[in-house]
């Protein structure tokens, strides 16, 4: 889309905002509230037809929202002229290339969703047959017995160590008493 393309848009929607904001000096309270108001939208005007190109369809909205800041009648033919250009570019964007990109990206988008939802079946499938696999395999019956065996064998290695421990505790004690009654025979 052209920058002009972009900026009307914004421009019309301002200057109709700007509009419905300042009416008449009934709504807007006091002369000095009117002058400014009515300052506000010429400075948005002037703003909106430097912004825009200089022929086209933006330059002429402004010319009629600029009319129909100070003529009410003109704001009906403000809303026809937005309502026809509103109108004229859906109809350009209907066959327009941006219509097309995006239409195309919309179906690259759906392909490639289409093709993760393929890829995230086809992973669910290969797990649900794997674990399938792995049961009737025996695979954990023979994970048990390897836990229960291993569980056994450090059992009777913390036995051993006990066992092995109070031998050297009880040859301890003997030498401690067999040094004491040398010792005591030796006083004597």
């Amino acid at each position: 889309m052209s920058r002009s393309g972009r900026v009307i848009p914004m421009v019309v929607l301002s200057l109709s905002v700007g509009l419905l904001a300042v009416r008449g000096p009934a709504l807007a309270g006091t002369d000095a509230e009117w002058d400014a108001a009515e300052r506000t939208m010429r400075e948005r005007l002037a703003e909106a037809r430097a912004a825009l190109p200089a022929e086209g369809a933006g330059q002429r909205l402004a010319a009629i929202a600029e009319r129909a800041a100070t003529d009410p009648g003109a704001l009906a033919e403000l809303v026809r002229e937005q309502d026809a250009y509103v109108t004229r570019t859906l109809a350009e964007w209907k066959d327009g290339p941006e219509r097309k990109a995006a239409q195309e990206a919309a179906t690259q988008l759906q392909k490639g969703a289409e093709h993760t939802g393929a890829a995230l079946r086809a992973a669910l499938e290969s797990a649900d047959s794997a674990a399938i696999r792995m049961r009737h395999s025996g695979v954990f019956g023979k994970l048990s017995r390897v836990e229960a065996a291993a569980k056994e064998a450090g059992a009777r290695l913390a036995l051993l160590w006990e066992r092995d421990r109070a031998l050297r505790e009880r040859e301890k004690e003997q030498r401690e008493r067999e040094a004491a009654e040398r010792a005591r025979e030796q006083r004597r």
